[in-house]
């Protein structure tokens, strides 16, 4: 449920790697009630054409050739026109953004809604084009538009999980939903007025154990965590850049770069709680050891391609090889010569550190990259080549593996052994160009960490329930027919028989109790400073205990916040769930609409604040699993002094509801990402004094122990 208590606005507090979670909270007005309420109904079961009739009827009487005045960008819209009457992707088919025909193709799409003067065109552009685009196409347009367009600063999307349960859940999960829906209510029981019934959803593990790699399925196929990965590539789409949209001012290269080595590192902290070693690397020319049986399946009753254990394309796929290997040798040449070769014969010189952001934008192969014909879509082939999926004789039709949809692609392993080779061939390769950082520059002069005391770490396995209403066909919503007072209590709501119904998926996932560290500074004067924490490993898988310089990549960072420290003794206290980045469990998607509903026909306040936010990492998965008797991990600290931005925080949009994408105001400091674990350590230049180790144990409990503790 989303927060309605009024917060008092906290200024310390910014997201380390991308986003800024205040605990500031507004209300909604009616205008912006009128368009939460329509963005929500709209994603109501895409895949039905005639689902909701007074949306039909508003599509039938609007022409976008007509209405081209009321866009900003006519040759956008009249691009659009031309594909459009040519024929575009039709309905029931595969969407898939990694096939270029597709990409075109929503790129004028997005441009459509994006380009709507006023919420009136955007209105009726959406509901058009919900009755004549690809589902999947629209769905993903959509999305990208509301996030991007300034009117839409604190919409809430429906969770993707419940937009398109299909991509989250297996097929065991939606089968028995549609069996619940064609039973007519057998065995659900009527809640709050509405039949609801919880289907138990477990991982892909459980059904088919094939790799050891699936011990880690609670992780890698947790809903929150795949989630976060679609929306950071909505927030900052490949195919998007330029002046227009100013991603390149978020450093959207070197953030890009950085979100992987985190996830990787966050993973690597999973895997040694499940007693396995390091991320495995392959080879373009041998056989692929981990297979992934993904037992899911698209809408239209095709499942995903499945890769078994020791799966080889190298022949079918060769000249996919060709391809990859060119463009990783010439990202590997641009970093050992210094500079990257522009498209006039020119050089960019990447040899300081903010070389990062180019070569981040070259791996990415993103609207800000320099040369992206030269150095080529590195991602795109590789996920083509590891996935499983097939080159299609129809070019135009595509069956994605879950490597090639980013809601999906972090179920599979393939996708942190790629991830690994990219950051470890790349990333560590330019930044071990970059001298390591000197005493001089990693100390802060008069000021000393002196102790650090933390709670207690335990994690357990708590249930959460998700609305998969979607995945089954409903009823029409007849407006026209429905009884006044159960619409205006209820809206358009899912109903089967005359019945309003909503299903829910149950399944268990890691979270961990909360918990406090003090950190006890003693600074020589009054100033601002940076506070940053880390969590890494303190042996490796073998039981040997890790060197510093050896370890620096596997630390997942937990806070970075800003401070104000006194002269003397500083006690600077820190909640868990005040860390920066980090955001709840969303609320499911019937309880979000029964609170607009409920806002909508002034029943009570819709609160809108950050406690929720798309670009925040779930909260359950800060801390890796640990063990039952306890597993020994370690926690990194550092105080740095504040290097202001260029931009102050939170100008060009409102923090309150946003995340600001594409502001350039979205950092707490100046200081690279990950810093100062980011470079090579030089041992004998490492120690400082504001800098500290702090060793802990991470206990594993079940539910019932969890709930027995004595609060």
């Amino acid at each position: 449920m989303r927060s309605i208590l009024a917060v008092t606005v906290v200024c310390l507090f910014a997201y380390a790697s991308g986003s800024y979670m205040t605990k500031d909270v507004k209300y909604a007005d009616k205008l912006f009630l009128t368009k939460q309420k329509a963005i929500l109904e709209i994603f109501q079961h895409v895949h039905q054409p005639e689902l909701h009739t007074s949306f039909w009827e508003e599509s039938k009487q609007f022409d976008v050739e007509q209405y081209l005045d009321h866009y900003t960008n006519k040759e956008a819209v009249q691009d659009f026109l031309r594909y459009f009457k040519h024929g575009m992707l039709p309905m029931e088919e595969i969407f898939c953004v990694h096939n270029e025909l597709h990409r075109e193709e929503v790129i004028a799409l997005f441009h459509l809604f994006y380009y709507a003067k006023d919420w009136d065109t955007f209105y009726k552009t959406m509901v058009w084009a919900r009755f004549h685009m690809n589902e999947g196409m629209f769905v993903y347009a959509l999305t990208v538009a509301v996030l991007h367009r300034p009117d839409m600063q604190g919409i809430v999307l429906p969770a993707p999980y419940e937009i398109y349960p299909y991509y989250f859940f297996n097929d065991v999960v939606i089968s028995k939903a549609q069996r619940y829906k064609m039973q007519g209510f057998y065995k659900m029981k009527k809640v709050n007025e509405v039949y609801t019934a919880y289907i138990p959803s477990n991982y892909t593990g459980y059904y088919v154990h094939t790799s050891p790699e699936q011990r880690l399925g609670y992780f890698t196929e947790d809903i929150g965590l795949n989630s976060y990965y679609y929306y950071f590539h909505a927030d900052y789409p490949f195919w998007m850049g330029g002046k227009e949209f100013g991603l390149f001012k978020d450093r959207r290269g070197e953030f890009f770069l950085y979100q992987h080595q985190q996830l990787l590192a966050r993973y690597y902290l999973e895997r040694l709680s499940n007693d396995l070693g390091v991320i495995p690397p392959f080879s373009w020319h041998k056989a692929i050891t981990t297979g992934y049986y993904p037992y899911l399946r698209y809408y239209n009753g095709v499942p995903f391609p499945v890769r078994d254990n020791y799966y080889s394309a190298s022949v079918d796929k060769s000249y996919t090889v060709e391809m990859i290997e060119d463009y990783e040798h010439r990202i590997m040449e641009a970093i050992d010569y210094g500079f990257i070769v522009l498209p006039d014969g020119s050089y960019v010189n990447i040899t300081t550190p903010e070389g990062v952001e180019y070569l981040g934008n070259l791996i990415q192969a993103n609207g800000d990259s320099v040369n992206g014909r030269f150095y080529g879509y590195l991602e795109v082939l590789a996920k083509f080549f590891l996935g499983g999926s097939f080159k299609m004789y129809n070019e135009y039709r595509s069956i994605p593996s879950v490597l090639e949809r980013f809601e999906t692609a972090m179920r599979d392993p393939m996708f942190y052994q790629l991830y690994k080779r990219i950051i470890q061939t790349f990333y560590y390769r330019f930044m071990d160009t970059l001298h390591p950082y000197t005493k001089t520059e990693l100390t802060f002069p008069g000021v000393k960490i002196e102790t650090v005391e933390m709670d207690k770490l335990v994690t357990y396995f708590d249930k959460f329930d998700a609305d998969i209403t979607n995945a089954v066909d409903v009823e029409v919503f007849d407006e026209t027919t429905m009884k006044s007072s159960d619409f205006k209590k209820f809206g358009k709501i899912a109903h089967y028989q005359g019945q309003d119904f909503v299903l829910y998926a149950r399944m268990p996932r890691l979270n961990h109790l909360p918990f406090t560290f003090n950190l006890n500074v003693v600074s020589d004067k009054a100033q601002k400073a940076v506070v940053m924490l880390f969590v890494g490993p303190k042996y490796d898988q073998y039981g040997n205990l890790y060197g510093i310089n050896a370890n620096r990549e596997n630390f997942f960072e937990l806070d970075h916040f800003l401070v104000d420290l006194i002269p003397g003794k500083n006690v600077i206290t820190r909640n868990s769930q005040d860390f920066s980045w980090f955001v709840k469990d969303r609320t499911t998607y019937f309880e979000l609409y029964k609170q607009v509903m409920l806002a909508y026909n002034g029943e009570t306040k819709f609160p809108l604040d950050m406690s929720e936010a798309h670009c925040g990492f779930p909260s359950r998965l800060m801390l890796p699993k640990g063990k039952k008797g306890g597993m020994p991990f370690q926690f990194f600290f550092m105080v740095a002094p504040y290097h202001a931005p260029k931009v102050e925080r939170f100008t060009g949009y409102e923090e309150v509801v946003s995340c600001g994408v594409g502001s350039g105001a979205r950092y707490v400091d100046t200081l690279p990402f990950g810093y100062p674990l980011e470079r090579k350590i030089d041992e004998a230049e490492w120690f400082v004094p504001n800098m500290y180790y702090y060793d802990t144990m991470i206990y594993h409990k079940s539910e019932t122990e969890v709930n027995s503790v004595v609060v």
